[in-house]
């Protein structure tokens, strides 16, 4: 674990850690232990070839098209379940009972 004391004029001394588990660097304050910032380790760059790239690429672009597909077929039954459930509920309406008090009828 590398860490290093910081101390700048009229400023409070910090201590800058790097992590063994992850290798985040962190900037501690030292008079209250506080973490005044978080850097992380930048992530790994891929060594792939552009064959695996474009295969990577068709695949997402199958999987996208494959949920469009079904988000509308989806929507189609949903508008036929909504009809249904409107339909259910005006044969259960009755005729017979007063109409709800409005809002505006309150005022």
């Amino acid at each position: 674990m590398g860490v290093k004391l910081e101390v700048e004029p009229e400023e409070t001394p910090r201590v800058t850690a790097i992590c063994p588990d992850c290798g985040a660097k962190l900037t501690i304050d030292a008079a209250t232990g506080a973490v005044l910032w978080h850097e992380s380790k930048p992530a790994p760059k891929e060594n792939r070839s552009i064959k695996e790239m474009v295969a990577d690429l068709a695949r997402k672009q199958k999987d996208a098209q494959e949920r469009v597909e079904r988000e509308q077929e989806a929507l189609k039954d949903q508008s036929r379940i909504l009809e249904e459930r409107v339909k259910e509920a005006l044969k259960r309406v009755d005729k017979d009972a007063p109409p709800p008090t409005r809002p505006i009828d309150l005022d």
